[in-house]
């Protein structure tokens, strides 16, 4: 792909980035030079605001809606972003919706709605960023995923299940866009303190209790997620698909004798 050296050139849709990672997305973005269309899903004002502050870094936004979990809204959502932009370079499918529950509590519709706002959006929307980004010689899609794929956090059964599914469709979509010049990757995000998570009672505690355990002895906020994310989209990164980086402040390394307490629960991001 031509891109300028180090930066971003052409269009790129967010999902869920009115607000947390998707912001701090669509602002490295904007920075590295791309258009940005934000989706969202209910909070309009938000993504007015995201969409304020990546035109003040001086490139193009459109906010669109559209529920994750409906699979024609987020086909139209991604039709939307490549026409108006010209094409989609970059796709983000960040957003995440569901219900939070242990295993005996969830119920067949939530457990559906779960895995389709986050396995199926990314089907739906990397098929039809895909037509795009191929008439323009390629492009590059990361999904954001999140310990629980990895991990058993509670109340986390239908949200962890979903996002490792979303790793495991990475993998299929790599082997399959690659020949087009398309890289597919995904981010996986420990402990973000967005305002969702600061939303969880005690939030406090588990926040300490997760750096307490990670040898980096902290937390991570949005804007660490979106450089990851950016990384996977940047020129630097051409050569390599079909990866999960992990991004958690080292939370995963120490063994379950380790003397840090654990985490009894995280958000998704």
């Amino acid at each position: 792909m031509d891109l300028s050296a180090g930066g971003l050139s052409g269009g790129a849709l967010v999902t869920g980035g009115s607000r947390g990672i998707g912001r701090s997305c669509a602002l490295a973005l904007a920075a590295r030079g791309a258009d940005v269309a934000i989706g969202y899903v209910a909070n309009r004002e938000a993504a007015e605001a995201t969409a304020a502050d990546v035109r003040a870094l001086g490139r193009r936004a459109v906010i669109l809606q559209g529920d994750a979990g409906d699979a024609e809204a987020m086909a139209r959502v991604a039709d939307e972003a490549a026409s108006e932009f010209g094409g989609l370079r970059y796709l983000v499918c960040n957003a995440a919706n569901g219900e939070f529950a242990g295993t005996e509590e969830l119920s067949v519709e939530a457990w559906d709605y779960t895995m389709a706002a986050h396995a199926r959006a990314l089907l739906v929307l990397s098929q039809h960023a895909a037509r795009s980004m191929r008439a323009q010689g390629g492009g590059s899609i990361v999904a954001i995923s999140s310990l629980g794929a990895r991990r058993v956090f509670g109340a986390y059964a239908a949200f962890g299940a979903a996002k490792a599914a979303i790793e495991a469709l990475v993998r299929y979509l790599a082997v399959e866009l690659g020949p087009d010049g398309i890289t597919v990757n995904c981010v996986v995000g420990g402990v973000v303190l967005t305002d969702l998570f600061r939303a969880i009672p005690g939030w406090e505690s588990i926040a300490a209790a997760s750096a307490a355990r990670s040898p980096l002895r902290t937390v991570l906020d949005p804007d660490d997620v979106a450089e990851a994310v950016a990384f996977f989209l940047s020129p630097a990164a051409a050569r390599i698909t079909g990866q999960a980086l992990v991004v958690d402040a080292g939370f995963l390394l120490p063994g379950d004798d380790s003397s840090a307490a654990p985490v009894d629960a995280v958000t998704a991001p």
